[in-house]
Formats: C-alpha cells, structure tokens, sequence
C-alpha cells in the first residue's frame, strides 16, 4: 500500500520529501565510497605488479656479470670488423694488434704476456679484471691459447672477449658469431660461454662449437667431447622462467631466438667442427644455408636470379685455402646450377 501524497498534511510532505533527498544522498555516498574502495584496490594491484616487475628487472641487473657489462659498454659494428681484411687483437688498454694469418695467440699462464706474431707482448699487471678482445673478419679465422690453456678457434665474422687470467671463481668469455672450444679441466672453476642473448653454456671440461651470429635466427651448440649445460632466460611480461637442457657428446641444441624455446637433436656434429682444421664440410644441408657459411668464409656476397628450393639438400666439401674460382666450379658440379663470380665486386650470381 502506498501513501497517498495528496491527503498529506504539508508539514508530513515536507519531511517525507526530506527523507527521500536524505536517502538518495546516502546511496550516492556509499556507491562513491564503494567506487573509491574499487579504485584503490585497482591501484595497489597496479602497484604491486610495477613493483614486482621493478624487483625483477632488477635481479636481471644484478646478474650481468663484469664481462657482459664490458661487452655491453664496448659494442663494435658489424660492419665495423666483419668486412675487413685484418684480423685484430684489442687489449685492455686498447692498444690495437694486427694479427697474421695462420698465427696462433698464446697466453703464458699469468696472461701477462703475449706470444702474437712471433713476437711477445707484455701487458702491464693489475687487481682488477682486465679483457682482450679478438675481431676476426669474413674471409678470416684465428686461434687462440687462453691463460688457462683452454683453444679457441674463432670462425669468419666473429668476436670474442675475455680476461687475460682467471682470477674469479668461474672462467667467462663472451662470444658473438661463432667459435669451437676445447676448455681445459678445472672442477674448481667451471667455464662459461656467454652471449649477447643472456644465452649461455657451462662446462667442466669439453669439445663444443657454438653459434651465435646476429642474424641468424638461431644461436646452436654442439658438443663433440664431454659434457655441456645450455641455459636461456625466456623475457616476457609475465615469462621470466629459465629454460635449459644438457647435451651429450652428437647432441646440438638449437634456441630459437623468436619463439624462445631450446629444441635439442642427435646427429654426427663433426662436419661442424671442420672449418678449424681448414674445411668446410657439409651433409645434408639446404643450399641457403651453405651459401650463407660460404659468405662468411671467403667474403663473398651472392646474387640469386634463379629461385632456389627450400628443402632440398646438398652434401660436399671445400678446402678453405681454395680460391673462389674453384669454389665456383665446385658449387657448378654439387648443385647443377650456373655461378657466376665477379673478382671487382666479390659477388656471386647464381643462374
């Protein structure tokens, strides 16, 4: 039953209109209050989360170790020192030493000294970590004897940094391109390869090759000798997990740089360890591929004006001494194909 406003006395009306005013008032002040209560907690929510990402980040930061933070600070171009014709030593005190084909850089014990050249060079001591920095171009490749008798060999277009002498509680090099190292036995001092993905590989003591070119859509590792542990710290905003496996000796892990996963295979790795020992060997592989490590070991750039299948495969070899002439008849009797090499512009044309 409702009220019948019209026989109400004014003085009953009046209160009656006051109190609906005064209830819709309060109705509107407690749905403001219950919107602020919503705001604030959205707030503190949206708080945390920055705040999460904050501590996050920078745990991140705290993990970059001294030589990724040098690495990070001493950027070389790729054009810089991929195109070149020298191969070049970088000391700390970044003195720069051209470096002979067919040389190898050894290291005394100490990493104080230097055989480069045929000729020693002594490097000032210090209590502070110090790095070197060896840039090998396209058409190259170098050999080095670390400090603690770890070999490195450095494939075409690539850069390695590392100290003079392992002074620290693991031994760290940070690699771009691609190198085979044969690391030398220490269970007190693991090895670690790093890279410019925050990818890295630690061993104890092994035969591996790692690939790490910028370009490639992929960085690979594949073990020869021993045993080897490869990590990658997935980025995302929510993802921030570590993904790794542990190869054994036939074993490549392939991380894929987009999709961030780490797909591993068993297959004969030694063809991918031939270029120390002066050849290219390769079985089974598309031609891009091929063409692309070819690019890298003589220097050389190639034109396609014939459309080139993306699945077949191809198996050969070249002895990296050999001229391009003969690597153009070789590439002519592997794939059928007509190559077409021009000395002044070091291309290339494949029809």
């Amino acid at each position: 039953m409702y009220p019948n406003f019209k026989i109400l006395p004014k003085k009953d009306k009046a209160n009656l209109k006051a109190r609906i005013l005064q209830s819709i008032a309060f109705e509107k002040q407690r749905a403001r209050r219950k919107k602020l209560r919503t705001l604030s907690w959205s707030l503190a929510a949206v708080l945390c989360i920055v705040l999460g990402i904050s501590v996050i980040f920078k745990q991140q930061a705290k993990e970059i170790s001294p030589i990724e933070q040098f690495a990070a600070s001493h950027k070389t171009s790729g054009a810089s020192f991929e195109k070149s014709d020298e191969i070049k030593l970088v000391l700390a005190n970044q003195e720069s030493v051209r470096v002979l084909d067919n040389t190898t850089i050894a290291y005394d014990a100490s990493g104080n000294k230097i055989n480069v050249n045929h000729k020693e060079i002594q490097q000032t001591k210090s209590l502070q970590a110090q790095y070197n920095t060896l840039m090998v171009p396209y058409g190259k490749r170098a050999q080095l004897s670390l400090a603690d008798g770890t070999l490195v060999w450095l494939n075409s277009g690539s850069k390695l940094i590392y100290p003079t002498s392992f002074n620290q509680a693991s031994r760290e090099v940070f690699l771009e391109g691609e190198g085979i190292f044969d690391v030398a036995h220490n269970a007190a001092k693991p090895f670690f390869v790093k890279t410019a993905n925050n990818y890295r590989v630690r061993v104890l003591g092994t035969l591996f090759n790692v690939s790490c070119y910028a370009k490639d859509a992929k960085v690979t590792t594949a073990l020869l000798r021993g045993k080897v542990q490869v990590t990658y710290p997935r980025k995302g905003f929510f993802n921030n997990d570590t993904i790794q496996s542990v190869l054994k000796p036939g074993m490549i892990a392939a991380l894929d740089k987009k999709q961030q996963t780490i797909k591993t295979t068993l297959q004969d790795v030694e063809p991918l360890f031939s270029w120390r020992k002066g050849y290219y060997e390769f079985s089974q592989e598309k031609l891009p591929l091929v063409l692309d490590k070819l690019t890298r070991y003589y220097n050389v750039d190639f034109v396609m004006n014939k459309k080139i299948s993306q699945t077949e495969t191809y198996s050969g070899a070249f002895t990296l001494n050999d001229d391009l002439d003969k690597v153009v008849k070789t590439l002519e009797a592997t794939t059928g194909f007509e190559f077409l090499y021009d000395p002044q512009t070091r291309k290339i044309t494949i029809n």
